[in-house]
């Protein structure tokens, strides 16, 4: 009997609802790579997040099928050797969506009505009315990356009385865009709006795609929000746009760098939000996933068609 493999401790509950799904695997969880050493040999579907795959593991996976990634990016996965290989891989695409979506919400009403000021005033047990604050309604918001984040995104945003602008390779319509660009006219979207979001997958195509020119074309007083991948943005680039005050602010939950090192310029800007590569986090995290595996295993047992298969080539 071949393994489905998980590559992390999952909680007991999940393992059985697997378990009881399909019958003609052993369904194992491990704690980490050297626990997985006894059971990958003879592991035909493996569950793990990425970064947690290398191309010395997949080598010692004989029998080797599918790996589904509990997260939605796919950075660190070796796409030739999977490629040689002829392995399926899907990731978790959606499961991020509300949560993410909502953090988004969450930055732009900070400063909107200033509360990451206010709060700094408040340590410092500071009475300020001073301070400037408007309102959402009828700004225009542009989403680099129109997936499932962007579009529940652009959902979120037309509720509060936004105009949205969506960039997408394809310049595919969709129900929440106003307006839709592909990459060749990134620069002229992110011209007419108020703020840039980035959503973006990490690929060889996307690195750096955030650069000093794109900075340059953004609109005087606005904000850059990334919740995609920190490695798409030039982060110097970005720095220096902070510090000349081309743009106003930023909220940035991903970089170049994870940890963001303590000498990083970004700590001491006022004018930035940081949070620690945490906007996916959510208690039904799990839950949702499980779901794209369970109908994943059922396409993978009948031939079916797969959730969130990656191409290999484009990388996501």
């Amino acid at each position: 009997m071949n393994n489905i493999l998980f590559l992390s401790k999952v909680n007991k509950k999940y393992l059985e609802e697997i378990k009881n799904y399909v019958n003609q695997f052993y369904v194992v969880s491990v704690d980490g790579r050297e626990d997985a050493e006894k059971y990958i040999n003879n592991t035909e579907i493996l569950i793990c997040y990425d970064g947690d795959v290398d191309i010395e593991l997949i080598k010692k996976a004989d029998k080797l099928k599918w790996i589904h990634l509990l997260s939605a990016g796919a950075d660190n996965m070796p796409f030739k050797t999977l490629k040689e290989r002829g392995i399926i891989l899907t990731n978790s695409r959606g499961v991020h969506k509300y949560q993410i979506s909502e953090q988004v919400l969450g930055y732009m009403l900070m400063f909107e009505r200033g509360l990451n000021t206010f709060l700094r005033k408040q340590l410092n047990k500071e009475w300020d009315r001073s301070i400037r604050v408007s309102e959402l309604f009828g700004k225009t918001i542009c989403i680099i990356g129109i997936g499932s984040i962007g579009e529940e995104i652009a959902r979120l945003s037309k509720e509060f009385g936004m105009k949205t602008i969506g960039v997408r390779r394809s310049g595919k319509p969709s129900k929440f865009i106003d307006e839709m660009y592909n990459d060749e006219d990134l620069l002229k979207a992110v011209s007419k709006s108020d703020y840039v979001i980035c959503a973006l997958p990490l690929t060889d195509d996307t690195y750096h795609m955030l650069n000093k020119e794109f900075f340059e074309n953004m609109r005087e007083g606005s904000y850059f929000i990334n919740i995609g991948r920190g490695r798409v943005v030039d982060e110097k680039a970005l720095i220096d746009a902070l510090k000349n005050k081309k743009i106003e602010g930023a909220a940035l939950d991903v970089f170049e760098e994870e940890p963001l090192p303590k000498n990083s310029p970004l700590w001491d800007m006022e004018n930035v939000i940081i949070t620690p590569h945490m906007a996916g986090i959510s208690p039904y995290y799990m839950k949702r996933a499980l779901e794209i595996i369970k109908s994943n295993l059922k396409a993978y047992l009948s031939e079916g068609e797969f959730i969130n298969l990656i191409d290999l080539s484009r990388q996501y």
